[in-house]
């Protein structure tokens, strides 16, 4: 389930009605600077941010119980 795989976003808001990030969704998105997850997400699957080389800014809320493997390898801005 590759959501927005290497788009050129900047900027993501995940909506309150989210409770998963799926494989991969937001990966090689080298242009994803900043992303705000809410606290209805329970779980962030793996490589979801893998190579997002740009991504400055995450804030995992407490509501998060899993975080799967290489979700944020390669992300070198962080």
């Amino acid at each position: 389930r590759v959501l927005f795989r290497s788009s050129s976003l900047t900027n993501v808001t995940i909506p309150n009605t989210v409770t998963r990030i799926c494989d991969s969704a937001f990966q090689n998105c080298t242009s994803l600077k900043n992303i705000f997850i809410p606290n209805s997400v329970e779980e962030i699957c793996m490589r979801a941010f893998y190579g997002c080389s740009s991504l400055q800014s995450v804030t995992i809320p407490d509501s998060v119980k899993k975080i799967g493997y290489s979700t944020f390898s390669d992300c070198t801005s962080l």
